[in-house]
């Protein structure tokens, strides 16, 4: 079984070591399938998040010398995005946690505040236990559950977006097969 092909003009930005002729390149351009025009514009929940917008100008800039992504492909890119921006958000949520310790003072002390403040002693014994928890190996390892989901999504939609060069290699449609012709067509029998 042979290897899937690869995209026109992933060809020939690798500068057609296939040797396409000009027609064999024509047909494959005008027989991939693309959805929406050239344009690409950016989603307002990206613009308004720092992280993933930053993600959005670096693709823009890989795409923009290809016709990979077209203006169908947007919401797929700004959910990329948004997970990679969520990605980075747990990297350092995780980071602040390693950072963070709790001794036998700082316990007395934040249940005396939280009590001054008017908080309900329930409430003050409900928020000192999600904060005993984050801080435990079971919250470590709830975060780290949700750290390699996260980048397990983003590599899933790396290969529906292209990112991964292999990945586009099957999106490209077989050549049409030509008609054979039988020694009596080519000798004119049957023209009438």
């Amino acid at each position: 079984m042979g290897r899937n092909a690869k995209p026109i003009d992933l060809i020939m930005a690798d500068g057609n070591k296939r040797h396409l002729t000009k027609a064999e390149i024509e047909h494959r351009k005008n027989t991939e399938i693309r959805f929406g025009n050239d344009k690409l514009v950016c989603p307002k929940h990206i613009k308004n998040n720092k992280n993933a917008y930053a993600k959005w100008k670096e693709l823009i800039r890989l795409y923009k010398d290809f016709n990979f992504v077209a203006s169908g492909d947007i919401g797929m890119l700004g959910r990329y995005c948004m997970a990679y921006s969520e990605y980075l958000d747990l990297i350092e949520r995780r980071a602040i946690i390693n950072q963070l310790s709790i001794n036998i003072e700082e316990h007395y002390y934040i249940e005396k505040e939280l009590k001054d403040a008017g908080v309900p002693e329930k409430r003050i014994e409900k928020m000192i236990e999600k904060y005993e928890f984050i801080l435990s190996i079971g919250g470590l390892i709830a975060l780290d559950k949700a750290i390699n989901a996260k980048m397990d999504a983003l590599v899933k939609m790396e290969d529906r977006l292209f990112l991964n060069p292999l990945a586009k290699i099957k999106n490209v449609p077989k050549k049409p097969p030509e008609e054979e012709k039988t020694e009596l067509d080519q000798n004119g029998f049957g023209d009438i």
